[in-house]
């Protein structure tokens, strides 16, 4: 149960983010989660080993960094990704430099503050540009250096081999965040890559790629999906079914090109008469399945009868001379009336277009 709260969480976490910074984001918020556990070690650290001023002064930093972490955490789950990643480096920039320029005498006897410097600079090599990690690896380095030559306190320390030994393990620290961003990039570009090809064949295979309606497969998936919705709620659902009168004679006659682009036309027509809940589907050769939900069989009559009246009037373009106006026979079906299942339906309203057919075409039938 806890894994799957968990990973609802990350799941929601990372569509806060966009596809370029959803992987690096994740990592943020485990570092941040990590960073503010070892704030709150420190504050107990320090506690016990410090009286004082200097207690004072190093609560007071704790809280301060502990507060800008929190701040970086909070814009990170808005998904304000450069936000959290540029408050936390400076989380981490400004906590050892304080320590250092606050109390001198802390790095003649604890090197931390000095090994937390290299770390913030890996940190930026993570989380931000190139330009950027080297620029403020530079100003941290001649800080330190200049810090070092200015401060009586530090000059009976080795500082030459202190410093070489940060600027080295900063710089390979550096190099090794640089190198597994590249990869975690070329991996999230690969993966999204992937995912837009995974949406580009599923789109594929649910339409007509002829006419860019959807197919039968996709409007036998709907239609059952609507039929339970109908029955779950209480609600009525019209399917209708149209082809277009003579069109074996259309192709016979001017061939199966223009014939083809008659079709995209009426498939045109047809998705600009419907309403946007409902679905166009091209069934096979010249005929068109509808489903209209929340549609009763007199509503859905009503609907295609006016269809039926401005199909005349459509424009057919020079690919195609019919002489007469081009004209379609609808057949109309109705949930739960004619039938409660995928199979009835479709068989109903079939049954129904067959019914205009035999009664001279250019007509509206409903069971």
């Amino acid at each position: 149960m806890k894994e799957k709260h968990a990973g609802a969480f990350f799941a929601s976490f990372r569509k806060r983010h966009t596809e370029d910074t959803a992987r690096q984001a994740v990592s943020l918020l485990v570092f941040q989660g990590i960073f503010l556990s070892l704030l709150l070690a420190t504050a107990i650290l320090v506690i016990c080993v410090n009286s004082g001023s200097r207690l004072l002064f190093y609560l007071a930093l704790l809280f301060g960094l502990s507060a800008l972490i929190g701040a970086a955490l909070f814009f990170n789950l808005r998904g304000k990704y450069k936000s959290a990643a540029w408050l936390t480096t400076i989380c981490m920039v400004l906590g050892p430099w304080f320590s250092i320029l606050l109390d001198p005498a802390v790095v003649a006897g604890d090197f931390v503050p000095l090994v937390y410097i290299g770390i913030s600079i890996q940190l930026c090599s993570i989380l931000l540009s190139e330009r950027v990690t080297i620029g403020i690896a530079l100003v941290q380095l001649s800080g330190l250096i200049a810090f070092i030559l200015f401060s009586p306190a530090l000059r009976a320390i080795n500082w030459p081999s202190l410093v070489a030994f940060i600027a080295f393990t900063a710089t390979i620290g550096t190099l090794a965040g640089f190198s597994n961003r590249k990869q975690l990039e070329q991996i999230e570009q690969q993966r999204n890559q992937l995912q837009r090809d995974e949406a580009k064949l599923r789109e594929l295979s649910v339409h007509d790629p002829l006419t860019g309606l959807y197919n039968r497969r996709y409007m036998e998936e709907t239609l059952d999906r609507e039929i339970k919705r109908a029955l779950r709620k209480g609600r009525s659902l019209a399917v209708v079914m149209t082809d277009i009168d003579g069109f074996k004679a259309i192709n016979d006659t001017f061939g199966h090109v223009p014939g083809d682009m008659l079709l995209v036309r009426v498939a045109k027509f047809l998705m600009k008469g419907v309403r946007a809940s409902d679905v166009v589907c091209r069934y096979g050769g010249d005929e068109f399945v509808l489903i209209l939900p929340e549609c009763s069989l007199e509503e859905a009559i009503l609907r295609v009868s006016e269809m039926r009246i401005d199909v005349e009037k459509m424009p057919l373009g020079e690919d195609v001379s019919i002489k007469e106006p081009l004209t379609m026979s609808f057949g109309v079906a109705a949930f739960p009336e004619n039938g409660t299942t995928l199979e009835a339906l479709i068989e109903a309203a079939d049954r129904a277009l067959y019914a205009s057919k035999r009664a001279g075409r250019n007509r509206v039938n409903g069971n």
